[in-house]
């Protein structure tokens, strides 16, 4: 009797170990609840990606792009149209007579480089981007959208997985809103962003092919903006001539092909295209999109030039932080990426949502140094790139310059631990 009470009181103990284990292991219900949300967002930001494009391309819509309409391929349409544009001048200049076809005449009723034309529908970009946009007009409009799509996906999941991400990162990283948005407007952010982020993580292992990859950025400049910064501060000559000797040869490329003169009209006419843009008044082109200070300030009311003010105090505090972030040895580099890619939204002035692939890219790499309590953050910090547009319509106010700073203090003051002394503050000391 004896032998079954000890024997029935040890079973008694080891359920109640047992029970006590599950609970322990078991998610608290506010993570849960988290994660529901988060799940639930990012389904209806990627049902609606699916309804926008079937109604873009549902029957019965129009077929022509003008100062008010848009092809359903959207700013891919404007890429696509421009080289078409750049190979027949480049034809019709070497005495072969090229015209538009009867299609092009009646879907495109709009010239982009002119600069009496509305600035919303203006070239913006580089001639170096009209490298690309060339090779986007080789396949038929519609089919070259959707090869191109692939096409960037590809390339970005190549360069990542060249900087040692495991495949889960690249397709969560990829699969991000911020690249649903870049889909409907026949962007390039997968690659920029993939190329960003590849760059910075292989800038002390492959400093040569990082530099190669950060010169791809000049299809974008803002975009890679810090890149040259973490070169010169970590002191990568290598990385830094090897961007320098890629840049000089797309830039070499694009004479034979557009001459002297597409850098004429992109440093004079496109430019004063792209201040007329940012600075048109909010009712004309209030900009939902945008993640810059420049786009918050205006967004909070702010004159012209008192938001290009915030944008200069902005971006010199966001260059002196990247450049002593990489000048020290301690930081993992995976956290001084993801701290450079986030900074860099606060360093730029000019960048769209579309733009915030490489920081939803950085976030789920996060993902991989967070402890448990930490991860929701980064998914939400995720979510949010794909959101700050709606967020800006319902509000009226710009808020991804106000994440970008919540997520470098965050990262830096709560996820990093091997500082010496845990000296968070020396990064910024002279």
């Amino acid at each position: 009797m004896g032998h079954r009470s000890i024997v029935r009181r040890g079973s008694c103990n080891d359920l109640r170990e047992m029970s006590c284990e599950i609970l322990r292991t078991r998610p608290r219900i506010w993570v849960v609840l988290i994660y529901s949300i988060i799940s639930f967002l990012y389904l209806l930001d990627l049902a609606s990606t699916i309804f926008v494009l079937l109604a873009m391309r549902a029957p019965g819509q129009p077929e022509v792009m003008t100062a008010t309409q848009e092809l359903p391929q959207s700013d891919f349409a404007m890429f696509w149209y421009s080289g078409k544009q750049i190979l027949m001048n480049f034809a019709n200049s070497h005495g072969y007579h090229v015209e538009p076809t009867a299609w092009m005449k009646a879907t495109f009723q709009v010239n982009l480089v002119e600069s009496v034309h509305p600035f919303i529908l203006t070239w913006l970009y580089p001639p170096t981007m009209a490298l690309m946009a060339s090779l986007y007009s080789l396949l038929p409009l519609a089919l070259s959208f959707w090869v191109w799509r692939g096409v960037f996906l590809l390339i970005s999941a190549y360069v990542l997985r060249e900087a040692k991400l495991e495949w889960w990162v690249i397709i969560f990283g990829l699969g991000c809103p911020a690249e649903l948005h870049d889909i409907v407007g026949g962007q390039n952010g997968a690659l920029t962003g993939g190329i960003l982020v590849s760059a910075l993580l292989l800038v002390d292992s492959r400093p040569c092919f990082a530099g190669g990859l950060a010169s791809l950025l000049s299809i974008k400049p803002q975009l890679g903006i810090s890149l040259p910064v973490t070169f010169l501060s970590r002191r990568r000559w290598p990385a830094l001539v090897t961007f320098a000797a890629g840049v000089t040869f797309l830039v070499a490329l694009t004479i034979p092909l557009m001459g002297w003169s597409a850098w004429r009209w992109f440093l004079l006419g496109a430019s004063q295209s792209a201040v007329n843009l940012v600075s048109a008044p909010l009712r004309q082109n209030f900009p939902a999109a945008g993640v810059t200070v420049f786009f918050m300030a205006r967004s909070l009311g702010a004159t012209v030039h008192q938001a290009w003010f915030f944008q200069l105090i902005s971006s010199c505090l966001a260059t002196y932080f990247i450049w002593k972030l990489w000048q020290r040895k301690t930081i993992d580099q995976a956290e001084r990426m993801a701290l450079t890619v986030t900074a860099s939204i606060l360093m730029t002035p000019y960048g769209y949502l579309y733009d915030l692939v490489g920081f939803s890219i950085a976030m789920v790499v996060m993902l991989t140094r967070a402890k448990p309590h930490q991860k929701p953050v980064f998914w939400m910090l995720w979510l949010f790139a794909g959101y700050t547009g709606p967020l800006a319509n319902w509000t009226g106010i710009i808020w991804m310059p106000v994440v970008a700073v919540f997520g470098v203090i965050y990262m830096w003051f709560f996820v990093r631990s091997d500082l010496p002394n845990n000296d968070v503050f020396s990064v910024l000391a002279p």
